[in-house]
């Protein structure tokens, strides 16, 4: 059991000590993820970004069905239904909302030719990091891994066969609980602390490079 993100990130860092300092970049997922994120950017010394996610129930299922949509439009659902355009136009709009509350601005990051480390605090039913990877594959990056601090055993197999490379730190072959209860600390993270860590990240880059 991890105490927080941070020491979450910590631990996920040390599995991934061969990008440090290299020309990969961290792809965060707010809110908690970027708590994570942060520490594997500290402890890597490389530069994060982030990528916003929006869920969204979809309209015609008989029981609770939610999809995700990330901000360059892709979207995953818990089935193989897809959302109508205009939900998903809707989605988009909110993400890219969160986006300049979180930065401070609307332009995308530039993800093509690049390492890209996607990091969250973990997956439960795996949808985010389906949707954050399918919008990354179009995007064309050198390479992508993604990394996380727990996930269930499902999701653990299908890092295996969409990406580059996939870590792990704690694999359940059946997940039948929630992230939370890989976390002895796991608070509610607001918009103000995913702005804040975002910038907090930024300088500390910066800094490392005067």
């Amino acid at each position: 059991m991890f105490y927080d993100r941070y020491e979450a990130g910590r631990d996920v860092a040390e599995m991934l000590v061969q990008y440090k300092g290299t020309d990969a970049v961290i792809c965060a997922i707010p809110r908690g993820g970027i708590l994570t994120g942060v520490a594997v950017a500290k402890q890597l010394e490389l530069p994060l970004e982030i990528m916003l996610v929006s869920s969204s129930e979809h309209p015609s299922a008989e029981n609770s069905l939610y999809c995700i949509v990330t901000e360059y439009g892709t979207q995953v659902c818990g089935s193989d239904d897809e959302l109508p355009e205009s939900q998903v136009q809707q989605a988009v709009a909110t993400a890219k909302k969160k986006r300049l509350d979180y930065t401070d601005s609307e332009t995308l990051p530039d993800w093509k030719n690049k390492t890209v480390l996607v990091v969250d605090d973990g997956a439960e039913s795996g949808l985010t990091i389906k949707a954050v990877v399918e919008a990354l594959k179009q995007q064309k990056p050198k390479k992508i891994v993604v990394a996380l601090p727990a996930a269930s055993g499902s999701v653990t197999q299908w890092l295996e066969e969409q990406v580059d490379e996939g870590v792990v730190l704690d694999i359940e072959p059946e997940f039948t609980g929630v992230i939370q209860d890989h976390y002895s600390h796991y608070p509610e993270v607001s918009d103000k602390e995913v702005h804040v860590a975002y910038w907090h990240a930024k300088h500390m880059y910066e800094h490392k490079q005067k």
